[in-house]
């Protein structure tokens, strides 16, 4: 029975510290999605400016997706500005859309106007199923999609300029970056 258990130590410990190793060793901002490599889900959403917005006028276009919120503070008000500057920067090459996750209308509204507003539509996800349909779990989580419509990378937590560029260099063409 002595030796039972000193059997017992190592079959314990071993997998708990590569447990502990492997899971250290991941940037958590990067959460696996079982959408990276897939088809993007298509869909026609209502704009905040009252327009509609839908996959099929994406096509052929590379675009990123970002699920934001006006209470999402201050992660959501850290990352407005590298999507703005990556708007700007992208013209007819990039699209960004947002997609207010579990707000309104009116409170996006003054989220735009305190901050600035870029000028890219933002989506009314009045009842979450595009969210769903994203897997997404809170916001921020931005997806890039290129132009054959298949997702090449999710972000999860805000962007940086570091960030954004990384993950456009996976959807655009290198002259476009």
């Amino acid at each position: 029975m002595h030796h039972l258990r000193w059997l017992l130590v190592p079959l314990l410990v071993i997998p708990l510290g590569w447990l502990l190793l492997t899971g250290f060793a991941r940037d958590p901002r990067e959460v696996a999605s079982p959408l990276v490599g897939q088809q993007a889900p298509a869909w026609t959403y209502e704009t905040l400016d009252g327009d509609t917005l839908s996959t099929d006028e994406l096509a052929g276009r590379p675009y990123v997706v970002n699920f934001w919120a006006s209470w999402c503070i201050p992660a959501c008000v850290d990352e407005h500005p590298v999507l703005s500057s990556a708007y700007q920067r992208g013209g007819d090459e990039l699209m960004i859309v947002g997609v207010l996750y579990q707000d309104t209308p009116a409170d996006a509204e003054s989220f735009l106007a305190r901050y600035g507003d870029a000028g890219y539509p933002h989506l009314i996800d009045a009842t979450g199923r595009l969210a769903i349909e994203f897997g997404v779990t809170g916001p921020p989580e931005t997806f890039f999609v290129d132009a054959d419509g298949i997702v090449q990378a999710k972000q999860f937590g805000p962007l940086t300029d570091a960030l954004m560029a990384d993950h456009l260099a996976r959807i655009l063409p290198s002259a476009a970056r």
